[in-house]
């Protein structure tokens, strides 16, 4: 007899709560915590000089993906939206741009 598959739910995988919220990216989802406090480490989504980006905590500063810093005066410019908890990759992410057949 075959055993019987699982299957599961958002909301064990990720720990989805009613604070929970996704942002679209460029590979598929990623999914914030708005109720979460940042501690040092911890990536983030910010709106910073109105745009949408990740970044990483660390110390009293702001390192976006493209190593940027934000510090200082520059944070009064920023809005941290939450803290992501997990990075949810389309299919499209798993293409291979050489098949074999």
């Amino acid at each position: 007899m075959k055993p019987a598959s699982q299957s599961y739910k958002l909301e064990q995988l990720c720990g989805v709560n009613r604070y929970s919220c996704l942002v679209e990216t460029s590979g598929g989802y990623a999914l914030f915590q708005p109720d979460l406090v940042p501690d040092n480490g911890t990536r983030v989504l910010v709106n910073a000089f109105g745009q949408l980006q990740f970044a990483v905590v660390m110390g009293g500063a702001l390192i976006t993906e493209d190593g940027e810093s934000i510090e200082g005066d520059g944070l009064d410019e920023v809005e941290v939206m939450g803290v992501i908890t997990f990075f949810i990759n389309g299919a499209a992410a798993f293409t291979d741009d050489n098949p074999v057949m």
